[in-house]
């Protein structure tokens, strides 16, 4: 009886003006953002293929794609694009679920709300990657991928301490006293600050939304949405900390010093033993 009556509420929440508002306003956001953003990677021709060539012989390098992208280019489409999509869907929303999984584990929204946040998200960016679709024809362009010379665990450290400070940020500024229009201009900068460290690297993006919308109108690329939990729990972890009383983390050191120094002290007469026994 009491599991139906808390199913009951859910339900009734979930149901609710508010949250089913919240839920289309990260629908609509994220298509927006990706829209611009992903268009950024797509649609500046190569120029390569187009104009006179002054030689006859064969081309150099590898042939062209018919799409590229400058670096900056992207980290300023990125971050503004952001900025547009919050302040023009009201400023209050994730546009990550990145964001949304941090904001329930840090007990600021109820896990069932960001549990539809992060489909409207995943629904915004299936969209956002068929009108593309429609419009270029091919999306695999802005899939993420490792760059040649970069190995796969620093592109996984990349993304995760890019996909940190996002967070870290988002869930500052929800903090912060900031007048409305600021926070979207924050978010914003942070997003270009993460695309203007991995953009040229890896060839990654700040959450999993470019990648997975991209993703779903290609096939065999891999992509980058399984090093997000490890951004999310130290971002947790780091939020809780900072709650805890001073006495604890004095203890807390006290103790970790002395173990330190006893393992310390063990291993040099470990070591005094065994130069003694050689001699």
């Amino acid at each position: 009886m009491f599991v139906f009556r808390c199913l009951r509420l859910v339900l009734r929440d979930v149901l609710s003006q508010s949250c089913l508002h919240h839920f289309l306003l990260e629908f609509v956001g994220t298509a927006l953002f990706l829209s611009a953003s992903l268009s950024a990677v797509l649609i500046k021709a190569d120029p390569r293929s187009t104009g006179p060539t002054n030689h006859s012989g064969p081309p150099e390098g590898p042939p062209p794609s018919g799409f590229v992208a400058c670096p900056l280019q992207v980290v300023l489409v990125f971050g503004l694009s952001v900025a547009m999509a919050a302040l023009s869907v009201g400023g209050a929303v994730h546009l990550n679920p990145a964001v949304s999984i941090a904001m329930a584990l840090t007990l600021r929204l109820r896990l069932w709300r960001a549990a539809l946040y992060v489909i409207g998200q995943l629904l915004g960016g299936v969209a956002s990657a068929a009108l593309l679709l429609g419009l270029m024809g091919d999306v695999a362009p802005a899939v993420n991928q490792v760059s040649s010379g970069v190995l796969l665990h620093q592109a996984v450290t990349v993304e995760t301490l890019i996909t940190l400070q996002l967070v870290l940020v988002v869930m500052v500024t929800t903090e912060l006293p900031l007048p409305e229009v600021a926070t979207p201009l924050l978010v914003g900068l942070t997003v270009s600050l993460g695309h203007l460290v991995a953009v040229s690297p890896a060839h990654l993006s700040a959450g999993p939304l470019s990648s997975q919308s991209a993703s779903v109108s290609s096939s065999g690329r891999s992509h980058r949405m399984w090093d997000e939990p490890s951004a999310l729990l130290w971002s947790c972890r780091r939020h809780t900390r900072l709650q805890e009383p001073l006495g604890q983390r004095i203890r807390r050191h006290t103790h970790t010093h002395t173990h330190t120094h006893a393992h310390t002290h063990t291993h040099t007469q470990g070591c005094k033993l065994s130069i003694n026994e050689s001699i």
